[in-house]
């Protein structure tokens, strides 16, 4: 058994030392190819491939691939060491890795990874998928997915999922897209985008230059723009803030808040329309120090609505103040500072 084994690994070296040199059985044009064949249609075997230009069936690759700058491949590819072609269609499978330099159609799996300039249906591997242009399907890796200019689909990696622009979703410890996402992304360390339209997930934080929708986070969240709900164990900060927000400790904007802002510790911006509720609203604590203890910091310029906290205060008040103390600016010197409730309407 094993010098037949022996005698066909020296069969097959031998045909395939020389480039498109093959031992072919086949009846017009299908059937069974030994070595290097440069086109064929049905079961072809070699050590090498090199210089291929189209193959149509099953591909069995014994070694590491030479130079394929034309190789269309178009069925089933099983490479023990790993796939290199121009386009792939089909499965594609190899021990280290699948590498289609334009086009990848089908499913692909390699150990190290797959990597091709578009995809079109799954791909996996154990430590990174990187597709150059596009992807429309689904990626699975075990440390890094990205790099891709455009994803449609579902990207999945236990590290990194971060393509540039996505649409669909993005799962892993860091999830997001790079400049846009339009979808999901469920980041158990944290999500981010620059623009980020959808539902975004975070064990520990999140953030980006303009979140629009529901947005949820265990840490905090940090955004120039929020439109939508967010809600997180910790804080909530951006330069404007509109919608429904709930935060541990507390949340502030250097430019308005719009909407409902609840935060346990404080909620503070020159500019807040709606319901504020906070042990601190309108102020907050800049820093504690021993020479004078308690440094109070004076945001609000303008409170428009309902404030409900332990101090409200706003420079220009519309609306109802309730809490231990309150302060309206724009009141009478005798009625700026009142405790329990304050109104100007």
């Amino acid at each position: 058994m094993k010098s037949i084994l022996f005698f066909w690994i020296l069969l097959l070296a031998s045909i395939s030392a020389a480039s498109a040199q093959s031992l072919d059985l086949a009846v017009s044009g299908y059937g069974l190819s030994i070595g290097n064949s440069s086109r064929f249609t049905g079961i072809r075997i070699n050590v090498v491939d090199q210089q291929v230009e189209q193959v149509n069936g099953l591909n069995l690759t014994l070694w590491n691939p030479g130079k394929n700058p034309s190789a269309s491949y178009n069925g089933v590819l099983v490479g023990l060491i790993g796939t290199k072609a121009k386009r792939i269609n089909g499965i594609a499978l190899s021990g280290i890795g699948v590498n289609a330099r334009e086009d990848l159609r089908g499913i692909a799996a390699g150990l190290l990874g797959v990597g091709a300039g578009r995809l079109t249906g799954i791909a996996a591997g154990l430590i990174t998928v990187d597709i150059k242009e596009r992807v429309r399907g689904i990626t699975l890796a075990g440390i890094w997915t990205g790099g891709c200019q455009q994803f449609d689909g579902l990207a999945i990696s236990p590290g990194a999922a971060m393509p540039q622009n996505v649409r669909g979703a993005t799962i892993g410890l860091f999830a997001g897209g790079e400049q846009s996402l339009s979808g999901l992304s469920l980041g158990l360390g944290g999500f981010f985008a620059a623009r980020l339209h959808g539902v975004a997930l975070a064990g520990l934080g999140g953030g980006g230059e303009e979140l629009c929708g529901v947005f949820a986070a265990g840490v905090g969240l940090g955004t120039r723009s929020l439109r939508g709900v967010a809600c997180t164990l910790g804080g909530i900060g951006g330069e404007s803030l509109d919608g429904i927000m709930v935060a541990g400790l507390g949340m502030g904007a250097s430019g308005r808040i719009r909407g409902v802002a609840i935060g346990s510790g404080l909620v503070f911006a020159p500019q807040v329309t709606g319901l504020a509720a906070g042990m601190l609203n309108g102020l907050y604590i800049d820093r504690i120090d021993l020479e004078d203890f308690l440094h109070v910091k004076l945001a609000n310029e303008s409170f428009t609505g309902l404030s409900i906290g332990l101090v409200n205060y706003s420079a220009r008040l519309k609306g109802v103040q309730l809490g231990l103390v309150n302060y309206a600016g724009n009141n009478p010197r005798w009625l700026r500072l009142l405790p329990l409730v304050n109104v100007h309407l």
